[in-house]
């Protein structure tokens, strides 16, 4: 007879993300885990597979959250532009409050090149993104809130491409308002 899980799932991956999330995927290891899930490492392999699986299925639920919080973003304004902008704005609100580097940004960088299922999901997260502002772009241009001129993809790489540099900017400088002002330049190369 099989015997019932005496956790939650979803709690205890939430755990996971948030350990992975602080110490990176290579510093975590199998024994960190067993201790802040507090699972024995049978009951890991069991239900999440090994650490590399546990890994992918906290990259993704953490993925899921990001998109989940560009539409909640971008629902607060009925203008397209001002969609695009009050995104981009609140994931440097997020930048500034939150001490812990974006999951994904880290991910990219001690992944993407190596690992070819963290890269996947990454590489699927960014295009989603890609095609959200690019959508926010093209109606922005159909009501004239920007130049007929600018190609609304090359606009929408430029901006998912600009988040891991503002990540960056925090990071090396730690000035409040040199990073608003990379926003608000952001902001304007995209409208101008």
């Amino acid at each position: 007879m099989a015997r019932t899980k005496e956790f939650d799932f979803d709690d205890k991956l939430k755990v996971a993300r948030d350990l992975f999330w602080e110490q990176g995927y290579h510093t975590t290891s199998l024994n960190d885990l067993v201790q802040k899930l507090q699972l024995n490492r049978s009951s890991i392999y069991e239900s999440y597979g090994s650490k590399h699986n546990l890994f992918i299925l906290c990259l993704k639920d953490y993925i899921s959250l990001k998109e989940k919080s560009y539409l909640k973003s971008a629902a607060k304004s009925t203008s397209p532009i001002k969609a695009v902008e009050t995104i981009i704005r609140d994931i440097v609100d997020t930048i500034l409050s939150d001490t812990r580097t974006c999951l994904a940004v880290n991910s990219t960088f001690e992944l993407g090149r190596i690992d070819q299922d963290a890269a996947k999901l990454l590489e699927y997260q960014a295009e989603k993104s890609v095609k959200l502002f690019k959508d926010l772009l093209i109606k922005a241009q159909k009501k004239d809130e920007i130049a007929q001129n600018r190609d609304p993809e090359i606009l929408a790489y430029f901006i998912v491409s600009n988040f891991a540099s503002l990540w960056n900017a925090e990071i090396l400088f730690s000035d409040k308002k040199r990073l608003k002002q990379l926003t608000d330049f952001l902001i304007n190369s995209i409208i101008n």
